[in-house]
Order: structure tokens, then C-alpha cells, then sequence
């Protein structure tokens, strides 16, 4: 029996028109959770609807979805109405969605959520069980799939930064069902080894479900209890994974975690080069400027003829000495004067001066002292007193008390 042959376009548009003319296919509605979304800038969304099993390509333009009463994003769990159609170009059936409803978020968000409050409650995510990341690490490892464009980003911005640094690939599968007994047994060998400064979890980006092995519990509690630090760079710069919270530092991407790991050798040593062209200048500067001002000293006089220094300070050592004579000769000659000035104000208020003039000063005699009389009152008949004079003193008895009349 002769067999017919077709071209691949007749058999892609004989499967549009069965496509096409089945009726359950051309109105139906379908319930999945929203992966790879991609709003482009023609306005139209380009996504997956996924389960447990299977995965659909969907596609909604610009003129059904324009209403939308929520923004789609990947996690969500959604009802979309519409029809299944080829795409020619490609030989792709998918779905074109002419109206979708919110499900609710779907399951695998719901999981991640789950864990990382539960594990953010144990304080597995906390600062202080973040380790410093060497500034300048010998040798790293890295953790990864040994096909995927992760580890080629990762060695090339390395060895670009410093060649020095060796790398050590751990290999392990990054997605799929033995990816994280993979991943967590990579992650032992090498946080095992002592040559090891740094390890590096990494792979490229991805689906939600792409991602999962890197958002198990038991890859987290790992990473927190490795002794050796680790930077997690987990696909792109929007995926956050449960393994990038609980890593010592969380790069956005595989290349930014290469970054983050390795200094750049070539602008340090620029950053060298340049201080050390400017600290000869500043140096050599210094010394130019000081040969230039012991230029200046050495051309003064008193280095051609150094007995000038000793009789200059000669010089000034005399008038020194005559201005300190000078000095001293004044200040006594003051302090002469005012005291001669104090002995005149004594000499007027002495007792003695004032009985010069006719007075006199009357004591009274006790058995033990004398006390000078002021008043009639301190005396009475029968006391002894003596009375002092210019020249001499009186010794009497008093006979009689006269007081000092107001006539």
C-alpha cells in the first residue's frame, strides 16, 4: 500500500482545522496557577497555566484583558475562558484566553509562603546567624548544574576579576525530583573540605516551579548550619527563593554572585597604581619644597659668618640686662616712696605724737593690767592711776569725781 506523504505545513493545518472543529476545545475553561508572565509592551500577556502534571501556553491580547479587574502574576491561581488553537509558526497549541478570573493563589505560592513564616518564626532568616563574606577568598565553591549557563557566567566574571581564585564545581541537578538530595549533598562535600573559603548556590532563572528544589526546608537548614559562608544567586533579579533568605548573602543573579564573591584585582590594583603615583608626587613635592627653603636659610648671612649668631645673642643678653636693672632700680625707688608715705600717715596717728601737743592719756592701775579711762564713770574714789605726759607720767589717787556740767 502506497504510503502518502505531507509537508509540515499540511499537517500543522490539518491539526488547526481538527483544533477547530471541536466543539469542546473551541469554548472551554480552564483552571491552572500562572507561570513565566510576560505583560509586553504591545499590551498583550504572554503566560502558562501549570498543575501538579501538565503545563498549557496561554496567550491573552491587548483587547481582553485591557478589564482585568486584578494584575496577573506568577503563583496565581486562575479560571480562564477561551478556545485552544495552533500556532502555526511553531506547531504549538495554546490556549487564547478571552476572559480570566482570580482562583486564588495557587498551590506552590501557597507552600513557599508557609515555609518562609514558618521558618522566619524559628528566626532561621536572623542576622545573627549571617556569616561575613570574605573579602578575599583563595578558593570557592560552587554548587550548581554543571550543564547550565549559570556555571559559564559565574567562572567567566571569576577568573575576569581574579585569576588567582580557584573554583571547585560541586555538580547537582537544579531542578526535578532528585535535585535537592543533589543540592544538600554538593553543599555537605564542600562545606566539609578546609581549602574551601566560600561556596556559591546558584542557577539560572525560571517558573516558580523551576525554582522549587531551592525552596525546600531541609537545603534552608543546611545552609544556616554550614560553617562555611554562602551566597545564594538563584535566578533572576524578581525570584526570591527560601535558599536566598536563609544564605549569608543574597545575589539577584549567578553573575551578581560572582561579583559579590570575588573583588575586582584589576581596579584595586589601579586603585594602588593611582595612590602611589600620588603619594611620590605629594612626597617628592615635600622634598623639593624643603630643599628650596634650606636653599633660602643657607644663603643668610649667618651661615657665612656664624660668629654673628653668638654676638647677636651678646647683644641681646645686654639689653636685656640694663633693661631688668633699669627695671629693678624703678620698682624699688617706688615701693621707697610709698612706704615713706605710710610712715608719715603712721607718724600722724601715734599716740606719742599726740601728747607733743598737750594732751594726755589716763590709765587706770589694777592688780594685773591697766585699762585707759574714758569716762568718769570707769573710775571712784580710792583708785590708782597714772597719767601719761609728753615727758613722763603721774601716779595719783583719785579724791574726788567731778562730772563734766551742762552750764
Amino acid at each position: 500500500m502506497e504510503s502518502k506523504h505531507f509537508t509540515v505545513s499540511e499537517v500543522t493545518r490539518y491539526i488547526k482545522q481538527l483544533l477547530k472543529n471541536d466543539d469542546i476545545l473551541n469554548q472551554i475553561e480552564v483552571v491552572g496557577e500562572i507561570s513565566n508572565f510576560h505583560h509586553h509592551r504591545s499590551g498583550h500577556m504572554y503566560f502558562s497555566l501549570k498543575d501538579d502534571d501538565s503545563k498549557i501556553n496561554a496567550v491573552m491580547f491587548k483587547g481582553n484583558n485591557y478589564n482585568l479587574d486584578f494584575q496577573p502574576e506568577d503563583g496565581q491561581k486562575v479560571r480562564a475562558f477561551g478556545y485552544i488553537d495552533l500556532y502555526v509558526p511553531r506547531g504549538e497549541y495554546q490556549l487564547y484566553v478571552e476572559a480570566m478570573s482570580e482562583e486564588g493563589e495557587g498551590d506552590l505560592y501557597q507552600k513557599f509562603l508557609m515555609l518562609k513564616e514558618k521558618l522566619e518564626k524559628e528566626g532561621l532568616f536572623a542576622d545573627e546567624n549571617k556569616q561575613p563574606i570574605p573579602e578575599f577568598p583563595k578558593k570557592i565553591g560552587l554548587v550548581t548544574s554543571a550543564g547550565g549557563a549559570a556555571i559559564r557566567d559565574i567562572i567567566s566574571v571569576i577568573n575576569r576579576r581574579d585569576s588567582r581564585v580557584s573554583i571547585l564545581v560541586a555538580s547537582a541537578r537544579v531542578q526535578g525530583s532528585e535535585s535537592v538530595g543533589e543540592l544538600i549533598e554538593s553543599l555537605r562535600y564542600l562545606d566539609s573540605r578546609d581549602d574551601i573559603d566560600l561556596i556559591i548556590l546558584s542557577r539560572g532563572g525560571g517558573s516558580l516551579e523551576d525554582l522549587w528544589s531551592f525552596n525546600d526546608e531541609i537545603l534552608a537548614r543546611e545552609i544556616v548550619e554550614a560553617k562555611t559562608p554562602i551566597i545564594s544567586g538563584v535566578g533572576h533579579e524578581t525570584d526570591f527563593t527560601i535558599a536566598d533568605m536563609a544564605a549569608d548573602l543574597r545575589a539577584p543573579t549567578p553573575s551578581a554572585a560572582a561579583e559579590l564573591a570575588v573583588r575586582d584585582m584589576v581596579s584595586i590594583r589601579n586603585r594602588f597604581k593611582n595612590l602611589n603615583e600620588q603619594l611620590y608626587y605629594k612626597i617628592n613635592k615635600k622634598v623639593k619644597d624643603a630643599r628650596k627653603e634650606l636653599g633660602y636659610i643657607l644663603k643668610n648671612r649667618i651661615w657665612r659668618n656664624p660668629e654673628l649668631i653668638i654676638s647677636d645673642q651678646r647683644q641681646e643678653f645686654d639689653n636685656i640686662s640694663n633693661e631688668f636693672s633699669t627695671a629693678m632700680e624703678n620698682y624699688f625707688r617706688d615701693k621707697h616712696d610709698e612706704i615713706a608715705k605710710l610712715s608719715l600717715k603712721l607718724d600722724g596717728l601715734s599716740p606719742l605724737k599726740i601728747l607733743s601737743r598737750g594732751y594726755s592719756i589716763t590709765e587706770k592701775l589694777e592688780e594685773d593690767r591697766t585699762e585707759v579711762v574714758s569716762s568718769v564713770d570707769d573710775l571712784k574714789r580710792g583708785d590708782l592711776i597714772k597719767t601719761l605726759l609728753n615727758n613722763g607720767q603721774v601716779l595719783s589717787e583719785v579724791k574726788k569725781i567731778k562730772e563734766a556740767s551742762n552750764d
